[in-house]
Order: C-alpha cells, then structure tokens, then sequence
C-alpha cells in the first residue's frame, strides 16, 4: 500500500475509534500527527487522499471536516450490496455462521431500550449476515461502509417503534438463512430496507 494510502487509512480508523461524526471538525493536523505517530508532511499526504475520496473536505479558515454524510447514497449502496449478501448466506452459511447470527439478534432484543447500543449491535447483526455470505467482495463492500452505517443509525435508532421493528425484520432474514432459503432470506433483506428507506425519507 502506498505510504499516504496507509496514513489515510490510520487517520480513517482514527476518526471511527472517536467516533467523529459527519459534519464534525477534525483535530489540528499537530495533534493527529503525533497520536499517528507520523510527520506532519506524511499527514497531509494522507489528508489529501481522503479528500480526493471526498470523505473529509477543508473550509477556509476554518478547518478540516468529515464530509456530511449523503444518507441516500448510502441507502442506495446497501440496497444492492446486502440482499445480496443475504441471499448468498443462505446458501453458504456454516454451523459457526448461524451461532454468529443468533448471537447477534440476541443482542438486539437485549439493548432493546438503549437506541446508541441498538445502533450499534443492529451494525453487527449486518456485519455478521455479510460474512456468513463467505464472499469477500462483498466484505470488502461492508467493511468500506461499516463506519458510515454506524453513524447513520442516529437517524434511525432513536424511534422505539422503528427498533422493534427491525429486530422483527432481521429475525426473518435470520431464519431464511438458517433455513437456506436464498429466495427468503433476500426479500426478507429487501423488506427490512424498505422500511429503513422509509424511515430516512421521513426524518
């Protein structure tokens, strides 16, 4: 990897582990370069590329921000990649897949009444659907979006009809997997977008 691919992919994780949001400010370039452990010449290299990937964008005068975050063009993304990805879990799915999935939709019922942890546990029951699907492409896809889904559940997590209803819709796609239904397991998917593409549009 080059070397201000690899800066830029740190300073990507970084932001995720601070859970910075879209639209907020960055730290100053001495201080991300010291906690990177890099130049400040290496930063701005790296800096620069994911500006050219538009996910961060300077304003004069003002600094250096995470772009706002275009909740449609995600939706759009996980609107191809995930019925996918569910379809293909159905039919490649293994015995530690399913425990995987179980675990996952355990935890959604638990945390229930927590919008920040349902955010985050629904992120994991989507991560662990993609990866029972055994495709690394399609890894590869969610991984890329993973940190934007995590901030796009703002949106979402905070209605407590809309969490209940997820944890019913993914309990479906759950069960379409475990019975290797492909044909289920993807309009189960497709549904539970649906009412997410809903819920955006609404709010």
């Amino acid at each position: 990897m080059p070397p201000r691919n690899h800066v830029a992919e740190s300073v990507r994780a970084l932001l995720a582990e601070e859970q910075v949001a879209p639209g907020d400010r960055l730290p100053p370039e001495r201080e991300l370069a010291a906690r990177l452990g890099v130049s400040r010449s290496s930063l701005r290299e790296g800096l620069r590329r994911l500006a050219d990937l538009g996910i961060i964008e300077s304003r004069q005068g003002s600094g250096t921000y995470l772009a706002p975050l275009d909740l449609g063009d995600l939706f759009e993304v996980r609107l191809r990649l995930e019925p996918l990805a569910a379809r293909l879990a159905a039919q490649r799915r293994g015995e530690e897949d399913l425990a995987r999935l179980a675990d996952a939709l355990a935890e959604m019922r638990g945390v229930l009444g927590d919008p920040q942890l349902f955010g985050e546990a629904d992120v994991r029951a989507h991560a662990a659907i993609v990866e029972a699907s055994g495709s690394l492409p399609v890894r590869v896809l969610f991984a890329a979006i993973a940190d934007l889904l995590r901030h796009s559940r703002a949106t979402t997590a905070g209605n407590d009809d809309l969490r209940a209803g997820a944890v019913s819709e993914v309990a479906a796609i759950v069960e379409a997997i475990r019975d290797g239904d492909g044909d289920a397991a993807e309009a189960a998917m497709r549904d539970h977008l649906a009412h997410v593409g809903a819920s955006l549009s609404a709010a």
